[in-house]
């Protein structure tokens, strides 16, 4: 999911994880009501993955990621043998299990964004959210985090703003403007350089990279001519 600030992509990505519930139409998946399950139903289908986390969590990396098994609970119920299992695979998963007994505020931005996915792994979900994961990484621990979602084998909906970094990731791509989807498909066709130009108001040059061969978008500002 991409487009400009405010076009309405986080908006949209809460009303799939009931942060905010519909004044009108459904949210379907699998052609189901996400707000006709109750709280835990829900949580067992859809897992999410914020912009911002917390740097004061009092937890070590294990108890965050063990959170994301509290859909599958009932009560206070202790930690099974599933729960546990699925804990571990998690953080094997996502690299971490060197990591496992350090505290949340220890861990650098990169390792604390795959703490989380790796908490939503763990919530065993049919379709992963994911709003901006690569906000304030640098550059290695982007490549990183993207790298290791590619490789989850889930359906993810992503939002980001580096449209090339999207193409690499994405199969299906939404662009949003103003708050409505201005194209819908294939990513090579959504992210067409005539509709980008629209949307975003710059001007657009699709290249071919060397020696790899694939396609990367430059971007430049639009400058309007002054009248003679």
């Amino acid at each position: 999911m991409v487009g400009p600030n405010g076009a309405g992509k986080s908006t949209l990505l809460r009303l799939i994880y009931r942060f905010l519930r519909p004044r009108w139409g459904r949210v379907l998946l699998g052609g189901r009501d996400l707000w006709a399950l109750d709280g835990r139903g829900a949580a067992r289908q859809v897992a999410a993955v914020l912009q911002e986390q917390p740097t004061d969590f009092a937890l070590t990396l294990r108890e965050i990621v063990d959170l994301g098994r509290a859909p599958h609970r009932r009560g206070l119920s202790r930690d099974g043998a599933r729960d546990a299992a699925a804990v571990a695979a998690a953080i094997a998963r996502l690299d971490l299990s060197h990591l496992a007994d350090r505290t949340f505020g220890t861990l650098s931005g990169g390792e604390r964004q795959r703490t989380m996915v790796a908490r939503a792994l763990a919530q065993e979900p049919e379709l992963l959210v994911l709003d901006e994961p690569t906000n304030h990484l640098d550059i290695r621990h982007q490549l990183e985090v993207l790298d290791l979602i590619r490789g989850l084998g889930l359906t993810i909906v992503i939002s980001l703003h580096d449209l090339n970094l999207a193409a690499g990731l994405c199969d299906q791509m939404v662009l949003l403007h103003e708050g409505r989807v201005q194209a819908q498909g294939a990513t090579a066709e959504t992210l067409h350089p005539d509709r980008l130009e629209t949307v975003f108001g710059v001007t657009v040059r699709p290249e071919t990279l060397a020696p790899s061969g694939r396609g990367h978008l430059t971007f430049h500002l639009t400058y309007k001519e002054n009248p003679s």
